[in-house]
């Protein structure tokens, strides 16, 4: 084999590894840097700061629709798809004695804790007016009233906040 292939299937390889590794490298969160630095020059006062992140939304698996004795149309018909992530943590902190001219006040400080956040789309069940083949009428369906309904979207997770002046 020459130099040149081997030399292009270890950067496939390479390439291929580093492919493999990122998704696994990958947080739940996303830091984000807020500048601030253009209201401490435009109102000559110190600037808060700010530090948080914007979570990343891990889609899980749907359930399955499953065939239940005497329906046509297997249930859910539209199956809900769930997602889940992580609320970062989030901590504000704005000096205060420059503006209220207090200095027995120096800072108000907002702190959120990292929680959970898991959510699914709404789902959809319907059923036309026919039941599955029934084996004593030869296989035929038989009659039934029709039915349709929704599953609610899910949003669940635990936030709280603590708020300090000090």
């Amino acid at each position: 084999m020459k130099s040149t292939a081997r030399g292009t299937l270890a950067v496939l390889a390479g390439c291929l590894a580093a492919a493999g590794a990122a998704p696994a490298a990958a947080g739940e969160q996303v830091p984000v840097a807020v500048p601030l630095t253009g209201v401490e020059n435009a109102l000559h006062v110190k600037a808060p700061e700010l530090s948080t992140g914007v979570p990343i939304p891990v889609p899980g698996g749907p359930d399955a629709p499953r065939f239940v004795a005497g329906r046509m149309l297997p249930e859910p018909l539209l199956p809900a798809f769930p997602l889940s992530s992580e609320l970062p943590d989030t901590r504000v902190e704005a000096p205060l004695s420059q503006v209220t001219g207090d200095h027995k006040i120096d800072h108000l400080g907002l702190t959120t804790a990292g929680s959970d956040v898991r959510t699914a789309t709404p789902g959809a069940s319907v059923n036309p007016p026919l039941t599955g083949p029934i084996g004593d009428r030869f296989g035929l369906p038989g009659v039934a009233l029709p039915e349709a309904g929704l599953v609610t979207p899910l949003l669940t997770t635990a936030p709280g906040a603590a708020l300090d002046i000090a």
